[in-house]
């Protein structure tokens, strides 16, 4: 199962994005639900660099990239 983020390009068209989104839901091709403001994951916080380097270790990159690569890699 995969899970989409929705965005109404235009204010005006929320409700058509909505109703459409709720008809799917009627006919068991969805689970629409509403994200909350409240809901949504707390800030992140940096990672150490005890941290980083066990996520650079972790995917190998270590013998092949120099650790300022390996952290654009993986975007850290």
């Amino acid at each position: 199962m995969k899970t989409y983020r929705v965005k109404a390009v235009r204010e005006s068209e929320e409700k058509l994005v909505s109703d459409i989104l709720q008809n799917l839901q009627r006919k068991g091709t969805i689970v629409f639900e509403e994200e909350q403001p409240e809901s949504r994951s707390k800030e992140t916080t940096p990672a150490t660099d005890e941290q980083v380097q066990e996520i650079i270790d972790e995917a190998e990159l270590s013998p092949y990239y120099s650790e300022k690569e390996a952290k654009k890699i993986l975007n850290l």
